[in-house]
């Protein structure tokens, strides 16, 4: 059973974020293992892949790791524990307000929706370049051939 919460230090922001927006910041009762946070950010992380971050030609043969959203992750652990009514049953306090549970299912669930759509509002966004056939590939291929190796190549 492993707990660590230092807000503010520095030293693991991964979890100690996380924690902040779950509300599992006491150790006494604490909601989530450090090892259920970091297996979030691994689900989390693995649901987003893309092509554009392979790259044969810059010699990069696996996927980069996508930056992973700490609301993200922490709306990924409210649903799975609005989902779990063994463990809901153990919540009776989130935040100032006093739940039984089957209300509380209902306030994480709003709770992980509102961060999700507040990463989706964040200003982030993706550019997706299309291809519809070998041609437009290939001119995509050169294209971004030239911009890994710096336009060296004209």
């Amino acid at each position: 059973m492993s707990f660590s919460y230092h807000f503010c230090d520095g030293t693991n922001d991964q979890v100690d974020f996380v924690r902040l927006l779950c509300s599992d910041t006491a150790d006494l009762n604490h909601v989530f293992e450090d090892t259920e946070i970091l297996g979030a950010y691994r689900i989390q992380q693995n649901v987003f892949q893309s092509s554009q971050f392979y790259s044969g030609t810059g010699g990069q043969t696996t996927l980069a790791s996508s930056p992973v959203s700490y609301l993200r992750v922490a709306a990924l652990l409210l649903d799975a524990l609005a989902a779990n009514k063994a463990r809901l049953a153990s919540i009776k306090q989130l935040l100032d307000v006093r739940l039984d549970s089957s209300d509380a299912s209902i306030q994480l669930r709003e709770t992980a929706a509102t961060y999700r759509q507040t990463d989706d509002d964040s200003g982030a966004f993706a550019i997706i370049e299309q291809v519809n056939d070998g041609w437009s590939f290939k001119d995509r291929w050169w294209k971004t051939f030239q911009r890994m190796s710096g336009g060296m190549l004209t």
